[in-house]
């Protein structure tokens, strides 16, 4: 038998992996890279992250972390003292009481979420999530065997509202997935739909996951709430998940948390132990050197620029013609619908939909964006004016330029 030849035969892919797609940022990224590889100045406004460096306290605890050869694994879920200093300043900030073993630290706030679906969904259990939506909810939900039950909040102001969700639920209905601030619309949960939709819960013995991963940056006047601090009865139904990559600019370190019962805490932990154990040491002491400097110096800065930016998004999209903007009020995002050109014309071209106009704004006005049919929103684009000021402009213009030779046929 001769083995010495290469094979032709391609082995199959398991069901779950051909029903994966890549992320709509990174597809977007990797496009935009490439024309930057061919010298286009590109402006990136796909990108979910802030455009400073990370903040000076998360600098020093990695550089401590360094010299001090902080190199070992941890336990699974997260050095102690991190566990207990995150348990204190939640506890502190909902005012209810967490502990350490309530608390597990992951890589990043992707894997808090991963985890919770993984250890409390069953297959075929649903669960509710408000569309638009970040596009890794629903396929988590998947992963895990349940079912995605959409939402549409368009006509609430992109917010789930306590009659939207008692219309959604069934005997099936195991969850709910809160995201506030949004990430892509931008919007922020007032005090009486988190109330409404928490006592709802509690009634019906539902999980919630309230994912607050930009809980620090809000526009003025708005004002972040957490929903356990507004219903502390909900606490044992409730996994907060939060993370450092945003507020701290430190998406590429990977650093996030989640706190929940000990029992679903206990379970995570034995999952993460199978998966990728412990999070980067050097993030989770750098992430224990900024819970213990307790500065708000870099939350402030960050928010002032980000108000001043979006002063200036709003004044540059204000001379675009026949588009509308979710209501920004958190995080860093503009989710602009863009359905009145669709359908038309660009430069003789037909633009098919918002996948279409998107790759047209890349390789024509060399920006890139993130199609809202990824967020289960074909009529919408993401912008994040989180870039710097000349490129938020120069983009923006761009932009307008691009949609005013937008034409009907």
């Amino acid at each position: 038998m001769n083995n010495s030849k290469t094979s032709a035969i391609r082995l199959s892919l398991s069901h779950r992996a051909l029903n994966l797609s890549a992320p709509g940022t990174s597809s977007m990224r990797s496009k935009a890279n490439a024309l930057k590889e061919k010298g286009i100045k590109v402006i990136n406004f796909a990108a979910g992250e802030l455009s400073f460096d990370a903040c000076q306290e998360m600098k020093a605890g990695a550089i401590q972390a360094i010299e001090g050869a902080r190199n070992r694994y941890t336990p699974p879920i997260g050095l102690p003292q991190l566990r207990e200093k995150l348990a204190q300043q939640v506890s502190q900030r909902c005012g209810v009481s967490y502990a350490a073993d309530e608390v597990a630290v992951t890589a990043g706030a992707k894997q808090a979420l991963y985890n919770a679906a993984m250890v409390l969904l069953n297959p075929g259990d649903e669960v509710i999530v408000a569309t638009p939506y970040w596009e890794t909810f629903p396929t988590q939900i998947l992963l895990a065997g349940g079912i995605p039950v959409l939402v549409d909040t368009r006509a609430d102001d992109y917010r789930l509202t306590c009659k939207a969700v008692e219309r959604a639920l069934t005997p099936r209905t195991k969850m709910i997935v809160i995201n506030t601030p949004n990430n892509p619309t931008g919007t922020v949960y007032q005090r009486e739909q988190l109330l409404g939709i928490a006592q709802l819960a509690f009634d019906h013995q539902l999980w919630v996951v309230f994912d607050e991963c930009y809980r620090k940056l809000v526009r003025e006047p708005h004002e972040h709430h957490n929903i356990v601090s507004l219903f502390p009865a909900l606490k044992q139904q409730t996994i907060l998940v939060d993370s450092f990559s945003k507020s701290q600019a430190v998406t590429g370190w990977r650093i996030g948390y989640a706190c929940a019962p000990a029992h679903v805490i206990a379970a995570m932990h034995n999952l993460q132990g199978h998966t990728t154990s412990n999070p980067s040491s050097l993030s989770q002491y750098a992430a224990l050197n900024t819970l213990t400097a307790d500065s708000p110096d870099f939350a402030r800065k960050v928010n002032t620029f980000l108000d001043q930016q979006l002063v200036a998004a709003c004044t540059c999209l204000g001379y675009v013609d026949g588009i509308t903007c979710a209501p920004p009020e958190g995080a860093f995002y503009l989710f602009v619908d863009v359905s009145r050109h669709l359908g038309r014309y660009y430069l003789g071209t037909k633009i098919r939909d918002v996948d279409h106009l998107a790759d047209l704004l890349l390789t024509e006005a060399h920006i890139a964006v993130v199609p809202g049919s990824g967020c289960g929103d074909p009529n919408s684009i993401r912008i994040s004016y989180a870039v710097e000021r000349a490129e938020l402009i120069e983009g923006l213009t761009r932009f307008g330029q691009f949609m005013s030779e937008v034409v009907a046929d």
